[in-house]
């Protein structure tokens, strides 16, 4: 859990706290199969007193375990995911179900960022740009090693056509 005292900040009209620390995928409650992170997660940023509710803006750094989607290597590459939310106080009025709340002097900030570090991760990664891929008929990585492979495809509803067709 990732707590921050905010007693002092809600005591001022306009008050406002930097942090900034380095945290273990398990203090985000992050598993393997959720993010495989390796190494710390860097935090920062800051909680702000906004009138009757907390700002809170962070950056998250870290490390991670991927898998190319053409050529199936595992590398690590770094995610950033940039974090603005608010949190009201327990009990407020005409706050959305789904909104962050505080309770007494403490935020707890593992949800937001977990979620935020989550939703950063992109759907497809390539290991480099120009990532040729595996063939889809040998399996060789082209990458390594090219191959003359024919992978010209034919639609299957028009494969009957094919015996007219010649080379």
């Amino acid at each position: 859990m990732i707590k921050v005292n905010v007693a002092e900040i809600k005591k001022q009209l306009t008050g406002e706290k930097a942090f900034r620390m380095e945290v273990d995928p398990d203090d985000l409650e992050l598993s393997e199969a959720d993010l495989p992170v390796v190494g710390k997660i860097h935090l920062e940023g800051t909680i702000a007193n906004v009138g009757d509710v907390l700002l809170v803006q962070a950056e998250e750094k870290a490390r991670v375990r991927r898998t190319c989607a053409r050529c199936l290597k595992e590398f690590e590459a770094g995610s950033e995911a940039k974090v603005m939310d608010k949190f009201y106080p327990v009990g407020s009025q005409s706050v959305e179900s789904d909104a962050y709340v505080y309770d007494g002097d403490f935020v707890d900030l593992t949800e937001l960022l977990r979620e935020s570090l989550l939703l950063a991760e992109p759907l497809r990664v390539l290991c480099k740009e120009d990532c040729k891929g595996i063939c889809p008929v040998c399996g060789a990585d082209r990458n390594v090693h090219p191959c003359d492979c024919d992978t010209r495809t034919i639609d299957p509803r028009l494969s009957a056509f094919k015996q007219f067709i010649k080379y």
